[in-house]
């Protein structure tokens, strides 16, 4: 089995366990992410962990975090 299709898998299984415990779609987001079976966030296998935990929230209309605005100043080089 792909690490890809291992990921999708393991990612369901937490996600139907988290449904049974009544949590909502942040909360099943968060334990999805805590989640993470591998070692290291590195590799092959985060790689397919990335991409199929991008499908796996789209298509279970999970919220995909957004990148956080950088501070005020940080490009200007002020302070």
């Amino acid at each position: 089995m792909s690490w890809y299709a291992t990921s999708w898998q393991h990612m369901l299984a937490v996600h139907q366990q988290a449904q049974a415990d009544g949590k909502d779609a942040a909360g099943i987001a968060r334990i999805i992410d805590e989640s993470y079976p591998y070692s290291e966030r590195s590799g092959w296998a985060y790689k397919a962990w990335l991409d199929a935990r991008r499908d796996f929230f789209r298509q279970h209309s999970l919220p995909l975090r957004r990148a956080k605005k950088p501070k005020e100043g940080l490009f200007t080089g002020e302070q």
